[in-house]
């Protein structure tokens, strides 16, 4: 069995998001989702968004007292759908010589090919960053 994807850089991106479950942006953690082994814990790809209140054993609607399957029908959430919507990946293309970006769906101008295609990818990365905040913070605070 192969060793779990390890990816720190991932795993600090998921630490700057807001609470999936709260939208609360304090004390995020990177609450590991897939299945591990023995001794280890899953891919960092697997990762969500969790603030402490709702990661830990502090009280009786967190995941670690609740399990997966409880955790999910309690705060109506989808991990795997979160998962995935956090893997996402943008996808730019050049058209009519501007950088063009798809995220989730969504159409970007990114911006003129004069701003070279490093900045076009970096622009991508913030507007993609800024879509999954936005989308997490429209849940209720803790």
């Amino acid at each position: 069995m192969p060793k779990p994807s390890r990816d720190p850089d991932y795993l600090r991106f998921i630490r700057s998001l807001p609470c999936c479950v709260c939208g609360t942006r304090d004390n995020i953690e990177a609450h590991h989702t897939g299945p591990r082994g023995l001794s280890q814990k899953s891919s960092d790809l697997s990762a969500i968004p969790l603030c402490a209140l709702v990661h830990h054993r502090v009280g009786k609607h967190s995941y670690h007292v609740l399990g997966r399957r409880a955790f999910e029908e309690q705060h109506g959430i989808s991990i795997a759908q979160i998962v995935r919507r956090l893997n996402d990946r943008p996808l730019i293309r050049i058209e009519d010589g501007f950088y063009i970006g798809r995220f989730n769906g969504e159409r970007y101008e990114i911006g003129p090919l004069a701003i070279g295609l490093p900045r076009a990818i970096r622009n991508m990365t913030e507007l993609r960053k800024e879509c999954l905040r936005e989308f997490f913070q429209s849940k209720e605070a803790c």
